[in-house]
């Protein structure tokens, strides 16, 4: 399997992490509200990303750009 790099700044990562952990945390709690676990089986592409996301802020590979 290929694998593709995606270089962010700290803020653009920051950014990009919250909007999509702002998404999930509302819909784990509608799923909850409306106790319907659809609603996150149809989001399940969204919820990979937030994982992804979340194993990548542990990393510490931060890097001045000097190019």
């Amino acid at each position: 399997m290929s694998k593709r790099k995606v270089y962010f700044s700290e803020d653009q990562f920051e950014t990009l992490f919250n909007f999509v952990s702002e998404h999930v945390d509302s819909l784990v709690q509608a799923s909850i509200d409306y106790n319907d676990s659809e609603i996150l089986n149809a989001n399940e592409s969204l919820l990979d990303v937030h994982e992804v996301l979340e194993e990548a802020s542990k990393w510490v590979l931060l890097e001045d750009d000097d190019g």
